[in-house]
This record gives structure tokens, C-alpha cells and sequence, in this order.
């Protein structure tokens, strides 16, 4: 009996940790840039993309089994008149938790194709006298997730005046003031953060 009263959370519980998983791969270096974590070992978070569509479906697959668990299963014969599948308001608060749970799991799992809409503002057209343009190969770039973080790691560097960066093809175009900032100090910061470049064009 207490197998059936907890598999909904643990079911719940283990499609968090799926959906995790299966963002790791963009999330992680994103918020580790944010932290101001950086370091060319993050580019080792990359080898989760392989595996992210069997993440994916185990996460569907742990929720639908949560729902089958919480509006379907309970209603079985051997429920007994003081366990938790007879108690409405225990009822009310799995089917809240499971409701919650799957908005923020879904949320995980679309992260790395919303991201770039949400936290991209490009603004090409701010140029300064005095800047110049480079465009850099960018290495290890597995999902338009990141993007954004390629992004944040140029644009925190004092004389980068804009950053366009592009995961098909996997380049970044930067504007740049040449007496603040030197192009190797550009392809630092991107390795720094796990994404290696190399001069394309400038």
C-alpha cells in the first residue's frame, strides 16, 4: 500500500530530475555564466545532448504514469477507509502537485528552444566610432540555448559593443573598441566558458 500512495511523487520527482538531465546540456553552462562560473571543463556538459531525447522521453513518460497514478488508479477496490487514496483533501493536493510539478517540467524541457527569444536583444545598429568587427568560429555549440550564453560571456567585456551570435552557423559577430579589448581576449572569454573560437573573418 504505501508503493501506491508514493509512486505519484516519486514519479514526479523523477521526471524533475529527467528534465534536468535533459537540459543540462544549455541550461547549465547559462547559469554557471551567470554565477560568473567559467572554465573550458562547462564544454563537458555538452555530452548530455546525445542522450537528451531518452531524457525527454522518460520525463514524458514519468508524468503520464503520475497522471494515471492520480486521476485514474485510486479508484480501486482495495482502497482502504483510512489511506491516503481515501482522503479527498490528500486527493486535491496530489493533483495540485502533479499539475505544478508539470508546468515546471515542461518548462525545463522548452528552456533550450525558448531561451534564445527570451534573452536575446540583438541591437546591431549602436556602433561607436573607433569599433571594429570580428567574426569568430565558435566550437561545441550543440542547441540554440547556447547562444545565449556565448553571448553573455562577449557582452560582459568592457569595449564589446554588440555581440550577434548564431547557432547555424555556429559564429559570433562582435563590434568591438580595439583600445579596450583585444581579439585573443574575445576567444579567451568564449573558452572560458566552454566554447572555443577562432578568428573567421575580420
Amino acid at each position: 500500500m504505501n508503493r501506491k500512495k508514493t509512486s505519484p511523487q516519486w514519479a514526479l520527482t523523477t521526471a524533475v530530475l529527467a528534465a534536468i538531465l535533459a537540459s543540462v546540456c544549455c541550461l547549465g553552462p547559462l547559469l554557471l555564466v551567470a554565477l560568473g562560473v567559467s572554465g573550458a571543463w562547462i564544454s563537458n556538459l555538452a555530452a548530455f545532448e546525445p542522450y537528451r531525447p531518452f531524457f525527454i522521453a522518460l520525463t514524458l513518460g514519468l508524468l503520464g504514469f503520475g497522471f494515471y497514478r492520480v486521476y485514474w488508479n485510486p479508484k480501486v477496490k482495495e482502497c482502504q477507509p483510512e489511506s491516503a487514496c481515501a482522503n479527498p483533501r490528500a486527493n486535491q493536493l496530489a493533483k495540485k502537485t502533479l499539475i505544478i510539478g508539470t508546468a515546471f517540467v515542461l518548462g525545463l524541457l522548452a528552456f533550450p528552444y525558448a531561451v534564445p527569444y527570451v534573452f536575446m536583444t540583438v541591437n546591431a545598429t549602436q556602433k561607436v566610432a573607433k569599433t571594429k568587427q570580428v567574426v569568430l568560429q565558435i566550437k561545441n555549440m550543440t542547441c540554440e540555448a547556447c547562444i545565449v550564453t556565448v553571448r553573455s560571456s562577449l557582452v560582459r567585456l568592457d569595449g564589446v559593443e554588440e555581440a550577434i551570435v548564431t547557432f547555424n552557423p555556429p559564429e559570433a559577430i562582435i563590434i568591438y573598441d580595439p583600445a579596450k579589448v583585444t581579439i585573443k581576449e574575445l576567444m579567451q572569454v568564449t573558452t572560458n566558458v566552454g566554447y572555443p573560437s577562432s578568428v573567421k573573418s575580420q
